[in-house]
């Protein structure tokens, strides 16, 4: 709750979204999640699309400490005349609104945000001490992100809805225990790993993780590794603020190409054509032709489990569209154990690299793909996954 843009001077004219997280969250003080009983009764009969079309009839019904937050927020206005309120959306533990400076203030945004919290607090309880300390914002420097961040608002309740509904689905799993066998390794090229061979290989070995979603998919008999070289497939990226460069996006939202090859798509074809086929596709989604393949499998449908080389946020849940389809059952996130969670971004080192195609390899077996390491043998990639995989993390 005391995350900031570095160097950013908050006292100038911008648009920030922001969240406020009570300091007893488990009391949900400011609301309930109402569920129409009738939606929600066919969850267990009629499986994921129930429980998609029961969330989307829910709503927060305020308590009379969310409403009197609700009435501060409108007259922020009143105290503060350079912010204009846009959106707020009241949940049961938590709130998030939507802000705009309209000139140049003579003190920080902070001081508009500490002097709602004393306000609302007062007004909600009768003294200090409804919210945590600090705030978490987000900034909209660019177009496009004020309406995303007014549906994603929006759409809190039903997400919450989902969650309660598929509470499993959503709940981040320490130390999950998998069985994981080793391949034979190439005879005769040493640095690549082919598909495994069934009776083959060497003893397996146990991998822990942490996990969010469907672990049923690690039961699947077909799973096929998606592995796509840089050089085959690349999205268009343009500079963004501050330095560096993102992906540039169409209009609705999707990443734009700037190459595809034609063997980038004859994999793309066989490996989408295997998914809806009930295939599940493994991936560590680190190139471009990794997320593309994955993001296109998830709109026809596909399961897929995607690797990541850190852990989760005890509170942490998939977000946009992955979040439906970890509903659905569709998704799984799976990160060793011993790569905990960290608050920054943290790069995708070549270590991690190889250390996540090589547990994809694992995971998927006979539908493994062949990767030359460069230089790394097969003894060493095998000993630096059992390192990573065999440490027990933080429960």
């Amino acid at each position: 709750m005391l995350r900031r843009c570095r160097g950013w001077d908050y006292r100038q004219p911008c648009i920030y979204q922001i969240t406020l997280v009570l300091a007893d969250r488990r009391s949900e003080a400011l609301g309930r999640l109402a569920i129409p009983e009738a939606a929600a009764s066919g969850t267990e009969q009629a499986g994921a699309r129930s429980v998609l079309e029961a969330a989307a009839s829910s709503y927060i019904a305020l308590s009379s400490a969310g409403e009197a937050v609700m009435r501060e927020w409108r007259e922020i206005a009143a105290h503060h005349p350079d912010v204009k309120p846009l959106f707020m959306q009241v949940m049961p533990d938590h709130v998030h609104f939507i802000i705009q400076v309209l000139r140049q203030m003579a003190k920080p945004l902070g001081n508009v945000i500490g002097g709602f919290k004393a306000g609302s607090s007062k007004a909600a309880i009768g003294k200090p001490g409804l919210w945590a300390e600090g705030f978490q914002d987000t900034i909209l420097f660019h177009e496009g992100q004020l309406q995303a961040m007014f549906d994603y608002l929006r759409d809190n309740p039903r997400r919450l809805a989902i969650k309660r509904l598929c509470p499993d689905l959503f709940k981040v799993r320490r130390n999950l225990c998998l069985d994981l066998g080793l391949p034979p390794q190439a005879q005769n090229r040493p640095q690549c790993f082919p598909c495994s061979v069934p009776g083959a290989g060497a003893p397996g070995f146990t991998g822990r993780f942490s996990a969010i979603g469907n672990h049923f998919l690690l039961d699947e008999p077909s799973k096929l590794q998606v592995q796509c070289s840089r050089s085959i497939f690349a999205y268009r990226r343009v500079p963004k603020p501050g330095g560096g460069k993102k992906i540039e996006r169409d209009e609705n939202g999707e990443p734009l190409v700037a190459v595809a090859t034609p063997e980038f798509e004859e994999k793309r074809d066989e490996l989408l054509a295997a998914a809806k086929h009930g295939a599940v596709l493994v991936s560590p989604c680190i190139s471009d032709g990794e997320r593309e393949i994955a993001r296109l499998a998830f709109s026809s449908g596909g399961s897929v489990i995607a690797l990541r080389n850190m852990g989760f946020s005890p509170l942490c849940k998939p977000g946009g569209k992955l979040f439906d389809k970890t509903a659905n059952g569709k998704l799984l996130l799976l990160a060793p154990s011993a790569w905990q969670y960290q608050t920054a971004e943290k790069p995708m080192t070549r270590f991690d690299a190889c250390v996540l195609n090589r547990i994809a390899q694992l995971i998927t077996g006979d539908g493994a793909a062949e990767i030359n390491y460069k230089g790394m043998t097969p003894g060493n990639i095998d000993r630096l996954v059992r390192e990573t995989v065999e440490k027990e993390g933080a429960e």
